[in-house]
């Protein structure tokens, strides 16, 4: 007998039953299940931590790492178990072997922490190498994207220098899909090493096979939509790349290795195997149409009943964005910009007052809400959150507005 996906699993999930979880996208929730089997492992761990460590360890993560191999389409020998995709995309831009007149090219929509990893590069790297910003604003098609895209890539002067690319397969906020797969080969074409930061692929896109769309490094995260435990992640580099990866940081010790046989892991691997105390047992909770069609369904069903609610406007106008986040326009003027005070303020009454969430940004001149689409959600969680939403925005459009005080006097 197939699941029934909505509230009806809600108790699977280790979620507070009086809360509205419409923010799986940024931490995932975890069901009761995998925290059972994380929960059984670290007693294992901690009933003999040398032995584990040292002869079960990796024997363990060569089986995750095959199975995530198979789940992306990739040669199981080019997938890593890592903590996060801030850690994988800091490994690979620290490993490169930057010279004068190579260029980083990044989107400013990419996640904050990615971010400033971009920008502190040069700094900690002789100034190189230098950054090109490709703009991004939603919406946007994906054949725009893309022919903007070729356009800035080919204006790039080389010179015999390399060029590398970071960019998102789903943006974070705006939760969009990009078209990630045209613009690896584009890289290819143009000669341009591509770097895509998944975040957000994991148990949100299908047919995923790296094997074929041959990206030069590829980073995601498991604890957001594969229902992993926090603190699990996958770097895919593959066998043609892997040499340009000088170590992980900090640098692992290959001495650790499992028992000879089949589940050895490469040299490769081995530098990701074992880093230092970290907790071993998330690595090993790393466990999809009918889940992804479901929140697929609902983000964009889910997003057209808020935009109606709202009176406002989906930000995807030809289908092509959704994944399983919806991104909708909220009754906020344009002038209010982004503040610390702002965001503490939606924060406090979404969580405090009325024990609902989404994520709530500004993007091209306009406030946007995000919400994530899971299998314990129903519509009526959305219909919950506009009529919050219709209560929440008049109060902060009269404290936040321009002229207005923070009481709401001119």
């Amino acid at each position: 007998m197939e699941p029934m996906f909505g509230h009806s699993i809600l108790s699977d999930f280790m979620l507070a039953p009086e809360f509205i979880n419409l923010n799986h996208g940024s931490f995932g929730a975890l069901p009761h299940t995998i925290q059972k089997v994380y929960n059984t492992v670290t007693e294992e761990v901690e009933r003999n931590p040398d032995h584990f460590i040292r002869r079960k360890l990796g024997i363990h993560v060569a089986e995750v790492q095959k199975r995530l191999a198979a789940l992306v389409g990739a040669g199981e020998d080019e997938c890593v178990v890592i903590p996060n995709v801030t850690h994988g995309i800091f490994v690979i831009l620290r490993s490169m072997a930057w010279s004068e007149g190579d260029v980083l090219v990044h989107t400013p929509t990419a996640f904050p922490p990615i971010q400033r990893n971009v920008n502190t590069l040069p700094g900690v790297n002789q100034d190189l190498p230098k950054l090109s910003s490709f703009h991004l604003a939603f919406p946007e098609s994906h054949a725009s994207i893309l022919e903007r895209f070729q356009t800035h890539i080919r204006a790039l002067k080389r010179g015999g220098s390399k060029v590398v690319a970071l960019f998102d397969s789903i943006v974070s906020c705006p939760g969009v899909i990009m078209p990630w797969k045209q613009m690896v080969r584009i890289c290819r074409e143009e000669g341009v090493i591509s770097i895509v930061d998944a975040a957000h692929s994991l148990g949100q896109e299908r047919n995923i096979d790296l094997n074929d769309v041959q990206p030069d490094f590829w980073v995601a995260n498991c604890s957001k939509w594969l229902y992993a435990k926090r603190g699990s992640g996958l770097l895919y580099v593959p066998k043609r790349n892997q040499h340009l990866i000088s170590h992980n940081l900090p640098a692992g010790l290959r001495w650790l290795e499992p028992d000879a046989g089949k589940h050895t892991l490469s040299a490769f691997a081995s530098e990701f195997h074992w880093n230092g105390s970290t907790d071993v047992a998330l690595a090993l909770t790393i466990g999809e149409d009918r889940i992804i069609q479901y929140c697929h369904n609902l983000a964009v069903n889910g997003g057209r009943r808020l935009a109606e609610i709202l009176n406002t406007e989906v930000m995807d106008t030809n289908g092509e964005l959704t994944g399983c986040m919806a991104n909708v326009r909220l009754p906020l003027s344009t002038q209010i910009l982004s503040s610390p005070d702002i965001a503490r303020e939606f924060d406090r009454q979404l969580f405090e007052v009325h024990g609902v969430y989404a994520s709530i940004y500004r993007h091209n001149d306009k406030w946007w809400a995000r919400v994530s689409a899971q299998i314990y959600n129903e519509i009526s969680d959305f219909e919950k959150l506009g009529r919050v939403l219709l209560e929440i925005c008049p109060d902060l459009e009269a404290r936040f507005a321009p002229g207005r005080s923070e009481h709401g006097r001119p």
